[in-house]
């Protein structure tokens, strides 16, 4: 089974939902490994590929400023006693004889004033994360490698103390203890209430005071939201009234103002087509669906 399948994912607590957890999304891992929401395809997404081909070569900038041998960590480790607890690592090496750890990370030069080698500063995303990987490998120090913009390298050097260890243990432990029994956190967002609950029960229930008060904002930032949808809907007609068939307006400088340019023809399967030509098999392929819950505020 590949380490990177949903079910080997699903099976432990990896350094990704430690990070989710730091960002305030640890809601985000319980219930996609509860398979209550999907887990979100960033294979396609540039910034990821890049991360992976760049990878190697920040490997080599660490390498030559720490001056130590790194290797790559080609398989995932589970920590030794905490089953659940899984990571995957970049790269292994040997400072002043203990082993040490370098994650790589490849950023847009805008994050920089995120970092600080000299402080320490990181968000706390890239803690978490450092903090998971010496906790499974056991180790003492990680160093977070950074490649920003493609143009400046910055190494920073963390020391993870046992103390660190064991509260990252214990707060992931109640985490993953919430997987393991299918429970989860309050929501999050509004794609966690419907996977939490997405049937309704004909039932009411009473709101407290503060629910109340957060219902009537509501209803104030819908009405907002409507109006300026409304206005939206007008200044978009009136450009696209302007435009024609028009592919690209510009300022009269040059300067692009608007696109409104048509997609590529795609190739899309016609169900109701399908029915007219062979109803008999689409009725083999017909199955009851649960509706779905409509919030209104009344």
């Amino acid at each position: 089974m590949s380490d990177f399948s949903p079910e080997t994912r699903n099976s432990a607590w990896w350094s990704g939902d430690s990070r989710l957890a730091a960002q305030g999304r640890a809601n985000e891992a319980i219930l996609t490994k509860q398979g209550k929401m999907e887990r979100p395809d960033l294979s396609q997404v540039e910034a990821v590929q890049m991360g992976h081909i760049m990878e190697p070569v920040i490997g080599k900038l660490a390498q030559q400023k720490l001056q130590v041998e790194l290797h790559k960590i080609e398989e995932a480790l589970t920590h030794p006693k905490e089953s659940w607890l899984r990571s995957h690592f970049d790269f292994a090496g040997t400072e002043n004889g203990k082993t040490i750890l370098v994650e790589a990370k490849n950023y847009n030069a805008g994050t920089r004033s995120k970092f600080d080698a000299d402080t320490g500063l990181m968000p706390t995303a890239d803690m978490a994360q450092l903090v998971h990987e010496a906790t499974v490998f056991g180790v003492e120090v990680v160093y977070l490698a950074v490649l920003f913009g493609g143009q400046e390298f910055v190494l920073i050097r963390k020391e993870i103390t046992d103390e660190m260890k064991t509260k990252h243990i214990q707060e992931m432990a109640v985490l993953w203890a919430h997987v393991a029994s299918g429970t989860a956190l309050p929501p999050e967002t509004v794609d966690q209430a419907k996977a939490l609950y997405p049937v309704s029960m004909e039932s009411t229930r009473l709101a407290s005071a503060s629910v109340e008060e957060a219902v009537r904002y509501l209803s104030a930032i819908k009405r907002e939201i409507k109006a300026l949808e409304e206005r939206e809907d007008q200044f978009q007609t009136l450009v696209q009234g302007y435009m024609e068939d028009k592919a690209t307006l510009a300022s009269i400088d040059g300067n692009v103002l608007a696109t409104w340019k048509s997609a590529k023809a795609s190739m899309k399967f016609d169900s109701k087509l399908f029915q007219e030509a062979m109803p008999d098999i689409y009725k083999q392929f017909i199955r009851e669906m649960p509706g779905f819950r409509r919030f209104l505020i009344k």
